[in-house]
C-alpha cells in the first residue's frame, strides 16, 4: 500500500511540474499592442516596408514610433477599443525630402489569443491618398 501511495505522489508531482511549465506558456503576454511590429503599407499600389514599436506606459497610454523609408516618426493618439479590438493611430512628421507626412491608420487585431502570432490589418488614409496595411508582431 505504501508503494502505491509513493507512486501516486510521484505522478502527482510530475503532473504539477508539467502544468506549472505549460500554463505560463499559454498565457497572453502583456498588453496586446506592446512590442515590435513589421509589415507593409500599400502606397500608390506599391508595398512600403514598415516597422512599428509600441509600448504601454504606466499611465495606460500607448506610445510608439514608426520607421518607414528610413524616417522615424512618433505615433500619436494611439487607441485600442477592447469592444472589437480595433486600433487607431496617427502619424505626423517630416520626411527626408522635407515633405510633411500625416496619415491615420485604423485596423483590427487578428489572432488576439496568441502571444506571438498577432497581426493588425486595416486601412490608412492621409496626404490625399489611402490604402491597406498589414503588420505582424515580431
Amino acid at each position: 500500500m505504501k508503494q502505491v501511495f509513493r507512486n501516486c505522489r510521484k505522478w502527482l508531482l510530475a503532473l504539477v511540474v508539467l502544468l506549472a511549465a505549460v500554463f505560463p506558456a499559454l498565457a497572453q503576454e502583456g498588453h496586446p499592442l506592446d512590442g515590435t511590429w513589421s509589415g507593409d503599407r500599400i502606397v500608390d499600389g506599391e508595398k512600403v516596408r514598415v516597422l512599428m514599436i509600441m509600448r504601454l506606459l504606466p499611465d495606460q497610454r500607448i506610445e510608439g514610433t514608426i520607421i518607414e523609408k528610413g524616417v522615424r516618426l512618433p505615433l500619436q493618439d494611439v487607441t485600442l477599443d477592447p469592444a472589437d479590438w480595433s486600433v487607431s493611430l496617427t502619424v505626423t512628421g517630416v520626411g527626408r525630402d522635407g515633405e510633411e507626412i500625416h496619415y491615420s491608420m485604423h485596423g483590427l487585431i487578428g489572432n488576439l489569443g496568441s502571444a506571438r502570432n498577432r497581426s493588425i490589418a486595416g486601412q490608412w488614409e492621409g496626404n490625399n491618398a489611402g490604402g491597406d496595411f498589414s503588420l505582424e508582431l515580431n
